[in-house]
């Protein structure tokens, strides 16, 4: 009896022993849990002001196109010369764009995200009031900076925080977000552009609003978005110095010499469609048709980011070579007969009727659908064949390029469309409305976007031969990298 519960009392601290292992074991699996949604939930968090700063970005850039018809009553100007803020803007976003690279070597990410949206939306302020056209320029290319400073930034924060599995969807939400966003804030903008509010006109009242949340933003991204990349100790002249020649690398890829092809032919559209609000204002659409209209467009390009993003995904599992360059294409080719059909397709409706703003409303839409991808498409094929730590140079490259160039779209609409087809600035804006005027402006449009989306489409053909190459040296490049870190880690 005695040895029996000797026997008992003898296996109690095992069994006391082997219950607290279990707990711990319990304790340890409810803190990773507890981390794991802590974790989850910060990210999330910084994803959702990523796309707020992105829904600032875009809609700074096209709120002031959406006023160019009270902007062209207001100053008395032409297309040519409205041209001017939208080529300034370009040229200083792109020049800017490139220095972000190498300070976010320096500074963290979202320090200088808050940095150029107090840029940008400083700028905003000094384009709404000021005193003539030339000064309105001036504040718009000052605009340009800050905006130039801030995209390829959120570009890169958007590609460090999503894996390679689930980009496609990331950067197509960002693109949605920001469609949204600039949906309804042109909107309000033209709608409420020929108001009084404030001893302001309606147009301007629009632009400080942007300013103002543009800067509440950026504060937001400076204060809940982290940068997990460590800062570089050296100066920046070192930096500079050092790693320029890098560039080169990048620079030398097939696929990345592609891409910044098309995007020097297929950004110019995107300025040219700056015009649309006031081509459909001078076809005798209301302001608030006009800007239901435009806002349907967006809509199409929000929704496009989503399925773009999705269906890159998706097509990218079956097929990873030809998938990006392939859905880009698409893209494209469905461009030209679209706009043909808008700019010409419906000469014949009554645009006063209730009918017709549906059946404009529904292309519009269709078409922001079909051709807006693009960016998803290249966003994907750039973060797949350079290293992470050059995300930042490669998305300001591509800006750098693509908007220097592709800003000259909007200059070479105004020429077309003064000196070649001659539009009629006095009329158009002595009246409400001006067919006439309207097809010279749709013919400045389709020119400049028909021959553009031409050339992309024939750029990302020769896509296919290039990106399963570039793409496949990445990945070896990287395995390579993860080897040799594991052998170190195992010696040590």
């Amino acid at each position: 009896m005695m040895t029996e519960m000797h026997e008992i009392v003898s296996v109690l601290p095992v069994v006391r022993t082997c219950g607290s292992a279990v707990e711990a074991q319990e304790l340890q699996s409810v803190a990773g849990s507890s981390d794991k949604g802590a974790s989850w939930r910060l990210w999330l968090v910084e994803m959702i002001v990523l796309n707020l700063v992105m829904i600032m970005w875009n809609t700074d850039n096209m709120v002031l196109p959406a006023v160019y018809t009270e902007i062209a009553r207001h100053f008395s100007a032409s297309p040519k010369d409205l041209a001017s803020l939208g080529l300034v803007r370009g040229i200083f976003e792109s020049i800017f764009a490139f220095p972000s690279g190498f300070l976010a070597d320096k500074l963290p990410r979202p320090l200088l995200v808050w940095l150029g949206s107090v840029i940008w939306g400083a700028a905003l302020v000094g384009v709404t009031f000021s005193p003539s056209l030339s000064w309105m320029i001036f504040f718009r290319a000052l605009n340009g900076v800050g905006l130039g400073i801030v995209q390829p930034l959120l570009f890169s924060l958007v590609a460090d925080k999503s894996d390679a599995r689930g980009r496609g969807k990331a950067f197509g939400f960002l693109q949605f977000s920001g469609s949204m966003g600039q949906t309804a804030f042109t909107a309000f903008a033209t709608g409420i552009a020929s108001y009084q509010i404030m001893s302001m006109a309606g147009w301007q009242f629009a632009l400080v609003i942007v300013a103002l949340l543009s800067v509440v933003v950026g504060t937001l991204c400076v204060l809940l978005v982290r940068d997990h990349r460590d800062q570089d100790p050296r100066s920046m002249m070192a930096i500079v110095r050092e790693e320029t020649p890098k560039l080169g690398s990048i620079v030398c890829l097939p696929t990345f010499i592609i891409i910044i092809g098309q995007g020097v032919f297929g950004t110019a559209p995107w300025f040219a469609f700056s015009y649309l609000t006031m081509w459909l204002e001078l076809n005798c659409f209301s302001h608030s048709h006009a800007a239901a209209i435009i806002a349907c467009f967006n809509i199409g390009g929000a929704l496009s980011g989503i399925v773009g993003g999705v269906l890159l995904d998706a097509v990218v599992r079956r097929f990873p070579d030809h998938g990006p360059p392939g859905l880009a294409q698409l893209a494209v080719f469905a461009s030209v007969p679209l706009f043909a059909t808008i700019l010409f397709g419906l000469g014949g409706l009554d645009n006063r009727s209730p009918s017709s703003f549906v059946v404009y409303a529904m292309i519009f839409m269709v078409t922001g659908t079909m051709i807006s991808w693009c960016t998803v498409m290249n966003n994907k094929m750039f973060s797949d064949i350079v290293p992470k730590e050059a995300y930042s140079y490669v998305f300001a490259l591509d800006i750098v390029v693509e908007g220097t160039l592709g800003a000259l779209g909007q200059p070479l609409v105004g020429w077309l469309t003064d000196d070649v087809f001659h539009f009629n600035a006095k009329s158009a804006n002595s009246q409400d409305c001006s067919p006439d005027n309207a097809m010279k402006l749709g013919q400045g449009i389709f020119a400049v976007s028909g021959v553009a989306f031409s050339l992309c489409f024939m750029f990302y053909g020769m896509g296919h031969f290039t990106y399963p190459r570039d793409r496949k040296v990445a990945a070896r490049k990287l395995n390579c990298s993860k080897g040799a870190a594991e052998s170190d880690g195992q010696v040590n």
